[in-house]
């Protein structure tokens, strides 16, 4: 894949390149994705790395009149007598050079796709401190005679816990478990991240999760191994899930160390206040793994522990 060449530069007079942008045509078949990363030949021997912005598709029809006449005034069914031509062209802006030259990309520079590691360093992954997964890119998908690129995304584990963390903000469309699945997610891969560390080693930091879970019963069982169950297809869901955890450096297990508390309350009364039913609040005391608590009024500051 590395170093196909996907299309030319294209610098007019109307439509200049710039420091910022460039554009370049490139086969109408094609297919491309928004945020593809590519890869262009510039000045000195370096290369500039663009992030795809928009694509577009011109013909030398002067205006949408000329091609409703040319299809028999509207006739959905009518065969142009000559095809129109046409070309795809694709906006990008400008994210890096090899040599730090940052002077507009010439007419006619060649255009490629980029490998994995060109868009690792395209993007600044590849120098990350304290490194932690936070997610993935796939790039190139579907893409003629490209294979799709997937690579990892990791973030400096500092900005994230420890006392120089900062607050994390997770967006996104209520109701679909997507905001809650990638705050597991992120809370998954911190936990296996220092489980890889050496537990003799006194120095070294550990981490520890306290949830407060108004999901339902989504957070009561994080321990268990998810059986896929409301997939259509759970034997390739947990394929395709376990695969990219593969890919990730990501343990395919639940979390360890798991302890739960129970809000107190006795069965088989009209209060029964969680969302576990008492055989399995049971079965997760005796297994000690869970516990009851109730507040009482006089140690307002002391949780007080009934099991």
């Amino acid at each position: 894949m590395a170093n196909n060449v996907i299309g030319r530069v294209l610098a007019t007079e109307k439509k200049p390149t710039t420091i910022d942008d460039f554009t370049f045509w490139t086969d109408p078949q094609l297919i491309l994705n928004p945020f593809d990363i590519v890869k262009v030949q510039h000045v000195n021997g370096s290369f500039s790395y663009g992030v795809i912005e928009d694509i577009a598709h011109i013909t030398d029809a002067a205006s949408f009149l000329t091609n409703f006449i040319s299809s028999d005034f509207g006739d959905v069914d009518a065969e142009e007598n000559t095809l129109r031509v046409g070309m795809n062209y694709v906006t990008a802006k400008v994210v890096c050079n090899t040599e730090n030259i940052y002077i507009p990309l010439q007419n006619n520079a060649k255009v490629m796709l980029a490998t994995a590691e060109e868009i690792n360093y395209a993007l600044g992954l590849n120098d990350i401190r304290n490194p932690l997964v936070c997610g993935y890119l796939e790039m190139y998908e579907g893409t003629k005679d490209c294979e799709k690129v997937t690579l990892p995304v990791n973030l400096n584990s500092k900005f994230i816990i420890g006392p120089e963390g900062a607050h994390l903000n997770i967006s996104g469309i209520s109701g679909l478990a997507s905001k809650t699945s990638y705050a597991m997610f992120l809370l998954k891969a911190i936990q296996d991240s220092y489980m890889k560390k050496d537990p003799k080693n006194e120095e070294e930091d550990s981490v520890a999760f306290v949830l407060f879970n108004v999901k339902g019963k989504d957070l009561l069982a994080i321990d268990q191994i998810n059986d896929f169950a409301d997939e259509r297809n759970p034997e390739a869901a947990k394929k395709d899930t376990f695969a990219k955890y593969e890919k990730l450096g990501l343990a395919p297990e639940p979390f360890k160390n798991v302890h739960y508390y129970y809000p107190y309350s006795i069965p088989k009364t009209r209060h029964w206040n969680t969302y576990m039913t008492p055989e399995e609040v049971e079965d997760n005391i005796k297994k000690k793994k869970a516990k009851k608590f109730k507040y009482m009024p006089e140690e307002k500051q002391k949780p007080r522990k009934i099991t």
